[in-house]
C-alpha cells in the first residue's frame, strides 16, 4: 500500500488535535507544529471537515477540533475519506486455461487486502496516541 502525503499529513494533524482536545488548534498552529505546508493542510482539513471528522470553531477560541472521540477515528476511516477504498480491487481474471493454473493468485491478493484492512481498521487515533496498538497489529510488527 502506498501512503500518500495527504494521508500522512491528515493523520499527523488529527493526532495533534487528539492530543490537545478539547482545545482547538488553528490550521497555522497545526502546520507549524507538524511541519506541514499550510495551504496543503488547509485543503486536507476542509475534506476532514466535510467528512465530519473535525469541526471548525470560529471566535476567540477559534480553530479545529475533533468531531468524534479519538477511539472512533481509525486509520482506515481517514484513508477512505481522503483516498477512497484502501484495498485494491483487481480486475476480473481473463477466461481460459492459462489463468486457471494460477487461480490461487487471486486468493493471495484477497488475503493481502483483508490483512491490510484488518490492520488499518483496527488502529485508532487513541491507539496511536498512547502507543497501545491492538495485539494482532503488534504481532505483525514483531514478525521477522
Amino acid at each position: 500500500m502506498h501512503i500518500t502525503a495527504r494521508i500522512e499529513y491528515a493523520l499527523r494533524a488529527l493526532l495533534a488535535l487528539a492530543a490537545v482536545q478539547p482545545r482547538a488548534l488553528t490550521s497555522t498552529a497545526l502546520a507549524e507544529t507538524q511541519l506541514l505546508p499550510l495551504t496543503f493542510l488547509q485543503a486536507i482539513l476542509t475534506e476532514l471537515r466535510r467528512a465530519d471528522l473535525v469541526v471548525l470553531k470560529r471566535g476567540p477560541e477559534r480553530g479545529y477540533r475533533l468531531n468524534r472521540p479519538p477511539e472512533e477515528i481509525t486509520v482506515g476511516l481517514v484513508i477512505r475519506v481522503l483516498d477512497g477504498t484502501p484495498a485494491e480491487s483487481r480486475a476480473a481474471p481473463p477466461a481460459g486455461e492459462a489463468y486457471d493454473s494460477v487461480r490461487s493468485l487471486r486468493q493471495v491478493w484477497k488475503a493481502a487486502d483483508t490483512a491490510l484492512l484488518d490492520v488499518i481498521d483496527a488502529v485508532s487515533l487513541a491507539d496511536l496516541l498512547d502507543g497501545s496498538l491492538p495485539e494482532h497489529v503488534r504481532d505483525l510488527i514483531t514478525r521477522e
